[in-house]
């Protein structure tokens, strides 16, 4: 299994493909499984890099207090780990607050970067959601109830109205054999309350794209407006779904992404 020593934790990451490389840094909660609908297709281009954050997934999850500028720092590290001076970097929710960090503290090591369905900072009403989230999982919550419970958040009224696929969904998430552990979810959330970069984004070098989705109501897509308006010559799209829409519409996300990073997509 690929683990690596970064800081004080051991990381576990996958690679696939070849080429330049394009990092893929997961948002809360979820580790690099998350990203199978993008690896398959990216890779064909890329050497893709995904990992599991601190508190997630395979990666250890010390019970003491993170952070957004932490989490860019055990970024880095990996990075020099792997011998990769620069990357290419797609964060997506609080994947995206670490990847924004990470451009702003480490200019040089950026070669583009996109920011999907997250923010400069969490919102009055993304601060409402997040602490009823953290409510409920200090709760005792089964985990079948607690996905249920984040699902209207997480994806858009066409999936939820398909009773197949969101049963599927749930499922997926029930069963994942690396479930994040509570105090590593709390330790992240904490981290997003804390974190705020809307007053230093005028400093993010790299060519940058923000992706939002139509029927985000986790992170609406104001945020990604915003967020677009700060970074200087920052390029904005807007896609399908809900803030899984990279989930829900793979093959949309995935042109996006390519396209921008200078691959030909067949119409």
């Amino acid at each position: 299994m690929p683990n690596a020593p970064i800081r004080d934790i051991m990381t576990y990451y996958e690679e696939a493909g070849s080429g330049d490389p394009l990092i893929l840094v997961m948002g809360l909660g979820g580790d690099l499984q998350a990203w199978a609908l993008q690896v398959p297709a990216l890779s064909k281009h890329f050497r893709v890099i995904t990992f599991d954050n601190r508190g997630a997934g395979r990666t250890s999850a010390p019970d003491k207090p993170y952070s957004i500028v932490g989490m860019a720092d055990d970024l880095a590290a990996l990075m020099d780990r792997l011998e990769i001076p620069e990357a290419h970097i797609l964060g997506w929710s609080m994947g995206g607050y670490i990847a924004q960090e990470f451009a702003i503290k480490y200019p040089a090591r950026v070669e583009k970067l996109i920011l999907l369905a997250t923010a400069a900072n969490i919102d009055g009403y993304g601060r409402a959601v997040l602490t009823s989230w953290i409510n409920a999982r200090r709760s005792n919550l089964s985990r079948e109830q607690w996905q249920r419970f984040m699902a209207p958040y997480v994806y858009s009224p066409g999936l939820l109205d398909d009773r197949e696929r969101f049963e599927r969904a749930i499922l997926n998430g029930v069963n994942n054999p690396y479930a994040q552990q509570d105090h590593g979810f709390l330790r992240q959330a904490d981290a997003i309350l804390a974190f705020d970069a809307s007053d230093r984004l005028g400093n993010v070098k790299a060519p940058t794209l923000v992706v939002g989705a139509k029927d985000d109501v986790l992170v609406p897509v104001r945020n990604a407006e915003k967020l677009a308006k700060l970074i200087p010559g920052a390029t904005l799209k807007v896609l399908d779904g809900g803030h899984a829409g990279a989930l829900e519409y793979p093959n949309e996300y995935n042109a996006a992404f390519l396209e921008f990073l200078g691959v030909a997509v067949p119409a």
